[in-house]
């Protein structure tokens, strides 16, 4: 009972850590809970990033081997740890407006984000199809509350309506097909799933169903229209968490499920993989071309990423789950810092579009050069963390053959250049038209400026020091008989 204890802490502590914040919020002074639930939101994360990023949960099973750990489920524990860490810190309160009305709540948004956070643990450790289903809806029912958040606003209310709507079809679809493998094979537990499972009609049918609903989380064409809409509505806070944590939820789904349950036949899942990977990554990477709002310019730069990303899964052996994995953690730090600046300045000005932008260089040159360095690590440029998780999911793709989409890849990678350059023109080359349309000097605060130093940092030394690689490898090779 222990045993099976201390393998549920990580979930057990997340569940811990937004009691704890609530409890803060309902019985104690605004004042106070202000001041400490962030604290506690943090160190708690800080812990428990230590815990598991470290390996020192130890691999087992519980909850009658429903659940099982491993070394390469705690890799994707940590990317959401972090992503949480990130997130939290982004959202720390303003202490020169501690009447500010949109922390009103405070408490509940960091308990959201921590029972979101706990439904992606469970999911990396499902074994089960009923806890990966439900795992999958403790992920989703306060993401749907976080995008809603600002209640008063209506682009937030239209964005949740349809974040509501295209979880539910995801949901019912995945249900849909879920429910058709446990007809076919007569067992719930995924590893007899994968052995029973055979070619046929109603298979083919179960992984199209449930590859719709793998779809939805990780934001892939055409299962994407949720994406821009959501992104804009939502605190722009909430959208970096959905983008980059709900995004590797969607992609630690498809391991669990598509390629865990439907994996014995390859090459079916190969060519439809490829093919719905070009399509992601072209329909994201062309659209955000003509996008001048930032916050839909980075949804649909989001999209083009899960594209770039499903390249590595049509390699489900050692070097494409690596990539694919590498890849996520940055993602994470790269797509926080880009969305850190651009929270940092419409929470000052209330400008998010981006020819607001112009001449950000000249009032605040330490925001242009981090926008600027996650530009640059999203598009791939070297010596950058971005540069070097394309190169690896392009390595990936090309071990089994299919130069066609490295090919695809690496053209869409230059259309991407292009926009993600127009970002810095307007930061660095266009001149203001009048001093009036500068923004002013925005003031950064000690948790934002830990959040911007500690991402810049990152982008440059996971490109540079390949042992976040080694480590990602070696996970990869101990759980083998995991995923």
């Amino acid at each position: 009972m222990m045993r099976e204890l201390i393998i549920l802490s990580p979930e057990l502590i997340l569940v811990l850590l937004a009691g704890g914040i609530l409890c803060l919020s309902l019985f104690t002074s605004r004042a106070i809970a202000q001041r400490f639930m962030p604290l506690l939101a943090v160190s708690g994360l800080v812990v428990l990033l230590f815990l598991v990023g470290g390996r020192w949960i130890p691999s087992g099973t519980a909850i009658g081997g429903s659940y099982s750990t491993h070394a390469l489920s705690q890799v994707f524990k940590t990317i959401f740890i972090l992503a949480d860490l990130l997130t939290v810190l982004l959202s720390w309160p303003r202490s020169d407006q501690p009447e500010d009305r949109s922390e009103e709540h405070l408490g509940e948004y960091l308990a959201l984000l921590h029972l979101s956070m706990a439904g992606m643990c469970l999911l990396a450790s499902a074994r089960d199809l009923v806890l990966l289903y439900v795992s999958l809806e403790l992920v989703t029912m306060p993401l749907i509350l976080l995008v809603a958040f600002r209640r008063q606003e209506l682009r937030s209310a239209e964005a949740a309506l349809k974040y509501v709507f295209f979880s539910a079809l995801a949901s019912g679809l995945l249900l849909y097909g879920l429910s058709l493998v446990y007809g076919l094979t007569g067992s719930m537990n995924i590893q007899q799933c994968a052995s029973r499972l055979t070619p046929g009609p109603l298979t083919t049918l179960a992984l199209a169903l449930c590859f719709a609903g793998v779809g939805f989380k990780m934001s892939a064409a055409p299962f994407h229209l949720w994406t821009p809409d959501t992104y804009e509505g939502a605190p722009i806070p909430v959208t970096a968490f959905i983008s980059v944590a709900s995004k590797a939820a969607g992609f630690v789904l498809f391991y669990q499920l598509i390629i865990g349950v439907f994996g014995a036949d390859p090459r079916l899942l190969e060519t439809l993989v490829a093919t719905l990977a070009a399509l992601t990554m072209t329909i994201g990477n062309l659209v955000a071309l003509f996008q001048t709002n930032l916050k839909r310019f980075l949804a649909y730069s989001s999209i083009a990423q899960a594209g770039y990303l499903m390249i590595g899964l049509v390699n489900p052996e050692l070097l494409g789950v690596t990539s694919v994995a590498f890849y996520l953690l940055v993602y994470v730090v790269s797509n926080i810092a880009a969305f850190t600046v651009v929270n940092l300045i419409a929470r000052e000005t209330g400008r998010e579009e981006m020819q607001d932008y112009v001449g950000l260089s000249q009032t605040n040159p330490f925001l242009a050069a981090v926008m600027m360095l996650a530009m640059f690590s999203l598009a791939g440029i070297p010596p950058l963390a971005g540069f070097l998780g394309k190169f690896y999911l392009f390595a990936a793709a090309a071990e089994k053959g299919l130069y066609w989409l490295v090919l695809v890849g690496a053209i869409n990678a230059t259309i991407s250049l292009f926009y993600y350059l127009l970002v810095i023109k307007w930061m660095y080359i266009v001149k203001p038209a009048t001093p009036e349309s500068l923004i002013d000097k925005v003031p950064l605060s000690l948790p934002g400026g830990v959040l911007l130093v500690s991402t810049s940092m990152a982008m440059v030394l996971i490109g540079l020091i390949p042992q976040f690689l080694h480590w990602i490898e070696e996970s990869v090779l101990l759980a083998r008989t995991g995923f």
